[in-house]
């Protein structure tokens, strides 16, 4: 697991790429789309809304684009120079802050919405930092997490591609710290922090990222546009047995009583 400096190093130096990720079509976009979908039913008409580890804001972009205020926070400041750069791309404002999600810098219920995205799995005890969310969430408030943890999935089916290259090339990188996580531990975490109606389902079965066609511009845009089209298709195994199974993530959400 990354501690400390090595922590911040590693993610400066994840979003040091700092172009628009928001309008690139990737299968994150599709993705992003599938999570605004299901956020829009429970989302309340209007508020203001923290992202705890923004990294590039990309939902709360999308959340500026429909009206709400919006705050990114992160450790890195990298990470929200390359929020700043989704928010010019779509001409959208929000606020930008430096801090720890273990410390939030922010009073007790100050937002209507406080939500994190593929940021929990990265420690090994997250609870602090949800609760902390909790914290600055106003009682009646959306708590919204979608998690990536360390497990198999269609989407990373062909990792190990890349382990074999960087095994023959003497390559080494830093890899990220996941967590093996499970639905029901993720449900446990969210009412151990006192928080009610808390639903966790697994989602996100799409097509594998493979590492040649990601190459060539024309037939990875392609590939995406496809699984775009037929999203209603891949939506359908959210929830279920094999969503669990081939799901790149966890979407878990749950009420702040008031």
């Amino acid at each position: 697991m990354l501690t400390g400096d090595s922590h911040r190093r590693f993610w400066d130096a994840y979003w040091s790429d700092r172009r628009a990720t928001l309008t690139a079509r990737t299968m994150t976009q599709v993705l992003d789309r599938i999570k605004l979908e299901y956020l829009s039913a429970i989302l309340p008409a209007s508020g203001a809304t923290l992202e705890v580890g923004a990294g590039s804001g990309r939902l709360s972009c999308l959340l500026a684009m429909a009206g709400y205020r919006t705050v990114c926070l992160d450790s890195s400041p990298e990470a929200l120079q390359s929020a700043r750069t989704n928010y010019e791309a779509i001409r959208s404002e929000g606020r930008f802050v430096a801090g720890d999600g273990g410390t939030l810098p922010v009073r007790d219920g100050a937002f209507d919405v406080v939500l994190s995205t593929g940021l929990l799995e990265h420690f090994a005890d997250p609870s602090p930092i949800v609760r902390e969310m909790v914290r600055v969430l106003k009682p009646g408030g959306l708590f919204y997490s979608d998690i990536v943890p360390k497990k198999f999935s269609l989407f990373r089916s062909l990792d190990w591609v890349g382990h074999v290259k960087r095994a023959v090339t003497g390559e080494q990188i830093e890899e990220m710290y996941e967590r093996s996580f499970t639905q029901r531990e993720i449900l446990e975490l969210l009412t151990e922090q006192g928080l009610g109606q808390a639903r966790v389902f697994p989602a996100g079965i799409v097509p594998p990222y493979i590492p040649v066609l990601s190459r060539i511009q024309g037939l990875n845009e392609w590939e995406v546009r496809l699984v775009d089209w037929t999203k209603a298709f891949w939506k359908r195994f959210d929830g279920t047995r094999l969503g669990d199974w081939l799901g790149f993530y966890y979407f878990a959400w749950a009420i702040k009583p008031l």
